[in-house]
């Protein structure tokens, strides 16, 4: 879950105010009164209507204890962009982190690595997916739970005292997936606070994504190894469900970005803002 990084994003807002070009969550998705918007539908890869996506799981070995999805999680998924020349990064062949890393890949300078910015995914074949260690969550008492509907409407789960779900992963807008009895349920995390252990335990992520090197072959980074690369950084926030390769001129002020929000985390003992 991305309990650290949406705290410290709290913090910032509350500290300097929101930025002017951050839209306000009413201007995130536009919902007609007949439908409801289902959440991180925003965070799974743009492809083309004939794309089928790999099997992730078997790719990559996780096994039991884990849930292998496509796309990334968040309101504004992570993503990182390279700031220099010639930044060469270690990959693995397999999205593992058993898997050795020992594949040397040069990225271009400017690209923006993340899954709104559709030229790069189309012209680079980029896939990304996200491994997430799953937990169970516990019922301290009798309980209705909200969970929205493949038809897009609200329902109710029934449970009692004791009863557990099982944490698979977060897709956006504070809503999760977690299953019961073998069914998957879209879950706002909100209702479970009080009425679960759910706070007790924090969730895992690996944030996979495989890249087209400079030379032509493909590996496989995990985004919390590359971010820590000099001349790669988190990539800007611009716009809901926009992103795009980066300008020569907005390098600097990205880096500065990038350091200032850095060293904020770091006071505030937090991982990075992504």
């Amino acid at each position: 879950m991305k309990y650290g990084w949406i705290l410290t994003a709290a913090i910032l807002l509350a500290a300097c105010g929101q930025p002017k070009d951050v839209p306000q969550e009413s201007d995130i998705v536009a919902v007609e009164d007949h439908e409801m918007a289902q959440p991180g539908s925003l965070s799974e890869t743009p492809q083309a209507s004939d794309y089928v996506a790999p099997d992730f799981a078997k790719l990559s070995g996780y096994g039991e204890g884990w849930y292998i999805s496509p796309g990334w999680p968040g309101e504004y998924p992570a993503g990182f962009v390279v700031l220099d020349e010639s930044i060469s990064v270690m990959g693995r062949a397999k999205p593992n982190p058993a898997s050795p890393q020992d594949k040397a890949c040069t990225l271009p300078q400017l690209a923006n690595y993340q899954l709104w910015n559709n030229p790069r995914v189309s012209s680079d074949e980029l896939e990304f997916f996200v491994a997430t260690k799953t937990f169970p969550v516990t019922l301290n008492q009798d309980a209705q739970i909200e969970y929205i509907s493949d038809a897009g409407s609200m329902q109710t789960l029934d449970l009692k005292q004791g009863e557990q779900l099982n944490y698979l992963r977060y897709l956006g807008e504070g809503f999760a997936i977690l299953s019961y009895a073998g069914t998957e349920y879209d879950i706002n995390e909100a209702e479970l606070m009080d009425i679960t252990d759910i706070q007790s335990t924090k969730g895992q992520e690996d944030e996979w994504l495989r890249v087209t090197c400079s030379d032509g072959s493909k590996v496989w980074l995990l985004y919390d190894e590359v971010v820590t690369v000099p001349g790669i950084v988190p990539s800007p926030i611009t716009g809901y469900g926009d992103a795009s390769d980066i300008t020569l001129d907005q390098v600097e002020g990205i880096r500065a970005e990038a350091e200032q929000n850095a060293a904020l985390a770091e006071s505030l003992g937090e991982a990075p803002i992504e």
